[in-house]
C-alpha cells in the first residue's frame, strides 16, 4: 500500500500545480505572457483527481486498523478523528465546488472563475497541510509553513509546467520574464524559509536524519535544487541576455528542464514525506535507512554520530561534480535535448551524494 500512496502524493502535487499555475497564468494578460492553449478538461480531471489522491493515505490508515474494528468502523473513525480524515472531508467538498466552478466558467467570466478557482486551490492545498506530520506535530508552525511551503512550489511548478508545455509560441517572453522572474524568486525564498521551519518541527539535527530513510530523501531533494538554480537563473538572467541578441532563440527547453526537475523533488517529497519523520528518540539499528546502511554497515545505535573524514574517493567525486556543473552549462547553450540535460543534472546530483555518502563515518 506504501507505494500507491507515495504515488498518489505525487500526483497529487502535481494536480495543485497544474491548477493554481493554469488560474494564475488566466488572470495575467495575453501581453505579459506567451499565447497559451490550456484545455478546460485539463482543469476538470486536476479538480476531479484532488480528492481521490488525498484520500489514498485515509485509507491506508482504514486499512490498517480494520482488522481490529471492521472496515466500516475503522471508516468512520478515521473520517471524524483523525486528522488526516476529517481534513479529507474538507478537501472533498472543496474539490466539488472547484470542479462546479471549471464546469460551468462562461467565457465571458474567465477572470472571476480564474480568481476564486485559485482561492479554492490554495483552499485544498492548506487541508493537504493540516493533515501533515508538521501539523500532527505543531499545528499552528507545522500547519502555516507546510501551507506555504506547498503553496510556493505548486505556484512555481504550476507557472512553469502551463508555460513550458501549453504555450503555442514564445511570444511576449521578455514581458513574462519581467513578473515571472520576481514570482520566481519569492516562491524560492518562501520554499527556503518554509523548509527552514518545517526543519526545526520535524527533523532532530539535519545531518544527523541521514541515517534515517526521512534524512536520505530530504538530503536528495536538497541536491535537486541545484541543478535546478542554475536553470532558475539561466532562464531569468541568460535568456534575457540571448533574446536581446537573438530574437530568434527559443527559451521552451530551458524552461521545461526547470519544470522537470521542480516535479523530481516534488516526486522525492513524496517518497520520503511517508517515512517516519526523526523527531524525538528516533534512532535504533532497525531505523537505519538500507541506502544509508550500504555506505555504512557499522552498528548504529542512538549514541552513533556522523563525522564527515576526507579520502581519494570524495576527491574523485568532487571532480566529477564539477564534470557534471559543466556539462550542465554545456548542454544548456549548446541547446541539446531536453532528455541529455535531465540526465546530466540527474549525474550532478548522484556525484554530490556519492561523494557525501564516502566522506561520512559514523561515530
Amino acid at each position: 500500500m506504501d507505494i500507491f500512496v507515495i504515488i498518489s502524493q505525487a500526483l497529487l502535487y502535481l494536480c495543485f500545480s497544474v491548477l493554481a499555475g493554469s488560474f494564475i497564468l488566466l488572470l495575467i494578460p495575453g501581453k505579459y505572457r506567451p499565447d497559451l492553449n490550456i484545455p478546460k478538461r485539463l482543469l476538470l480531471v486536476g479538480a476531479a483527481l484532488v480528492p481521490v489522491f488525498t484520500f489514498i493515505p485515509v485509507l491506508d490508515i482504514t486499512l490498517y486498523i480494520a482488522p481490529r474494528l471492521g472496515l466500516f468502523e475503522s471508516f468512520k473513525i478515521v473520517l471524524t478523528t483523525y486528522s488526516v480524515g476529517t481534513a479529507w472531508n474538507f478537501t472533498f467538498f472543496g474539490s466539488i465546488v472547484l470542479f462546479l466552478l471549471v464546469a460551468l466558467a462562461k467565457p465571458g467570466e474567465r477572470k472571476m472563475s480564474a480568481i476564486l478557482g485559485a482561492l479554492l486551490t490554495f483552499g485544498l492545498i492548506l487541508t493537504v497541510a493540516w493533515s501533515s506530520h508538521a501539523g500532527a506535530i505543531d499545528s499552528v508552525i507545522g500547519i502555516v509553513s507546510d501551507f506555504v511551503h506547498l503553496a510556493s512550489a505548486s505556484i512555481w511548478v504550476g507557472i512553469l509546467l502551463m508555460v513550458g508545455w501549453c504555450s503555442l509560441n514564445d511570444k511576449n517572453w521578455l514581458a513574462f520574464l519581467s513578473w515571472f522572474s520576481p514570482v520566481a524568486a519569492g516562491c524560492l525564498a518562501a520554499i527556503v524559509l518554509s523548509g527552514v521551519f518545517l526543519m526545526e518541527t520535524l527533523v532532530d539535527g539535519y545531518i544527523h536524519s541521514w541515517m534515517v530513510s526521512y534524512g536520505q530523501g530530504l538530503l536528495l531533494k536538497h541536491l535537486f535544487i541545484l541543478p535546478l538554480l542554475f536553470y532558475a537563473l539561466a532562464n531569468g538572467v541568460i535568456v534575457k541576455y540571448k533574446l536581446s541578441k537573438d530574437a530568434a532563440f527559443n527559451p521552451i527547453p530551458g524552461v521545461r528542464v526547470e519544470g522537470i526537475l521542480l516535479v523530481v523533488i516534488f516526486t522525492i517529497t513524496a517518497v520520503f514525506s511517508q517515512q517516519s519523520p526523526p523527531h524525538g528518540n528516533f534512532m535504533s539499528s532497525e531505523a537505519v535507512s538500507p541506502l544509508f546502511r550500504h555506505f555504512h554497515g557499522d552498528i548504529i545505535d542512538a549514541g552513533s554520530s556522523i563525522g564527515f573524514v576526507v579520502n581519494l574517493n570524495t576527491v574523485g567525486f568532487f571532480f566529477l561534480s564539477l564534470l557534471s556543473m559543466g556539462l550542465i552549462v554545456l548542454s544548456y547553450f549548446k541547446k541539446t535535448p531536453i532528455l541529455i540535460s535531465f540526465l546530466f543534472s540527474c549525474l550532478l546530483v548522484l556525484s554530490i551524494y556519492l561523494m557525501i555518502m564516502v566522506t561520512v563515518v559514523i561515530r
